[in-house]
């Protein structure tokens, strides 16, 4: 912990990231557009700083105990508009296969394991600390084609 004390006061820091993505929840009798935690415990951080002198860290953090470990940069970082945000995509399923046809994971098919179309949600695999994993990101099917 005194090492993340450390980084933070030191100011050298270009980033600090937790990366969230939005979806559709209905209560009330209405649809609300909430924002969950894509990798619930990672924090990622960025700059001159950070140990072993990489541009991007990753860190995880168990109750009181804080680790900085070197990872790539975050393949999440290329599905957010700006910031940390992973917006909610759109699309339609057609013969079984889904399209997207708006949002960050438009052209990026080929990541989705598994869509919820009740919870408006779809489990992709992405590239994380030199293996696989799979995440949950907002998409709503608004249509499904035989």
């Amino acid at each position: 912990m005194a090492q993340c004390t450390e980084i933070m006061a030191s100011r050298e820091l270009e980033e600090v990231l937790c990366f969230q993505y939005q979806r559709m929840m209905r209560y009330g009798r209405t649809w609300h557009l909430e924002r969950r935690m894509a990798l619930p415990g990672y924090v990622f951080v960025a700059g001159s700083a950070v140990p072993g002198k990489r541009k991007w860290q990753g860190s995880l953090k168990r109750k009181d105990t804080f680790s900085v470990t070197p990872c790539e940069t975050p393949y999440l970082k290329e599905l957010c508009d700006n910031g940390s945000l992973i917006g909610i995509s759109r699309g339609i399923i057609r013969n079984g296969d889904a399209i997207v046809t708006n949002g960050p994971l438009k052209g990026r098919e080929s990541l989705i394991r598994r869509i919820d179309r009740h919870k408006r949600t779809a489990e992709i695999e992405i590239p994380f600390a030199g293996g696989k994993r799979q995440i949950t990101v907002g998409l709503e099917i608004y249509e499904k084609e035989k």
